[in-house]
């Protein structure tokens, strides 16, 4: 299921969407907003009831939109079914309800298009907390195809669903894939303490990296590659994504000494990744 506003980020969705589905065979349902965009009155915030004629305008607006973009890709991968949707709800619940019945979600990294559904801010981070399945987010650079995957770990439950699911991915696109840990020392102490704590943190952080390496060639017969960082997990995730076609995240992590908060981290890394991101619950 695949998020489409008209803003070049989310023909970029769909565009990434096919290629997915075509290496799956799956279908690809696009799905647009035609519902009145909240305004911010002296009152608070209000939903302005458009008049029936201003409602069917729109509704049309959005309809030729998707049939253009399901025409235009949809000729590129004929093996790939397509259908639409135009609905009445706001973006984020017309996406996160589609998405009740995906394999995947998928939306550009920004919105900005004419069909009135801006697919960023608190709507990108409904979607990113309330989606049943995984959410890629596609930045306007589609990777041709996926040849190395990066995914990121912090030794937390939801960290390992997101291993399974890239090294699920890693096997389906025979692709190299990437386990990546970064840790930090989170205290400023004596400079003797701030050593043997880094130390501490150091081999704790190496044993994390190991079990999630072996975890992930239990699941795989792709190439793997272990890589441990020292450094904040955001920019160490975000420089791994100018190498990587696919960037893969848990949404939440566990907090202290192995500290990859994905719910802060997640949001950070979508918004500037380089590549297209997916968020694993």
């Amino acid at each position: 299921m695949v998020g489409f506003d008209g803003s070049p980020n989310s023909i970029a969705a769909v565009q990434w969407a096919a290629i997915e589905a075509e290496v799956r065979a799956a279908a690809v349902r696009v799905i647009g907003s035609y519902a009145p965009v909240p305004v911010v009155d002296q009152y608070g915030i209000s939903a302005v009831e458009a008049a029936v004629a201003e409602t069917e305008e729109h509704r049309q607006d959005c309809l030729t939109a998707l049939e253009g973009i399901v025409a235009e890709v949809g000729h590129r991968h004929p093996a790939v079914g397509f259908d639409l949707v135009a609905s009445d709800l706001l973006a984020a619940r017309a996406i996160v309800s589609a998405g009740e019945e995906a394999d995947l979600v998928v939306v550009g990294s920004s919105g900005t298009g004419p069909v009135r559904a801006a697919l960023l801010g608190s709507v990108m981070s409904e979607v990113l907390h309330e989606s049943a399945c995984p959410v890629v987010v596609v930045p306007a650079r589609v990777p041709e195809h996926i040849g190395r995957i990066v995914v990121g770990i912090d030794g937390s439950e939801c960290s390992e669903r997101a291993v399974v699911w890239a090294a699920d991915e890693a096997q389906r696109h025979r692709a190299e894939l990437v386990v990546l840990h970064a840790w930090k020392y989170p205290y400023r102490l004596t400079e003797a303490a701030y050593t043997r704590g880094c130390d501490i943190v150091h081999v704790d952080a190496a044993l994390v990296l190991e079990q999630a390496v072996a975890a992930a060639r239990e699941l795989t017969s792709a190439a793997i590659t272990g890589t441990l960082l020292e450094g904040g997990a955001a920019q160490c995730l975000l420089d791994a994504s100018e190498d990587a076609d696919l960037l893969v995240v848990g949404s939440r992590g566990r907090g202290g000494f192995r500290a990859m908060v994905f719910g802060s981290v997640a949001l950070a890394v979508v918004g500037h990744s380089i590549c297209p991101t997916v968020v694993t619950h």
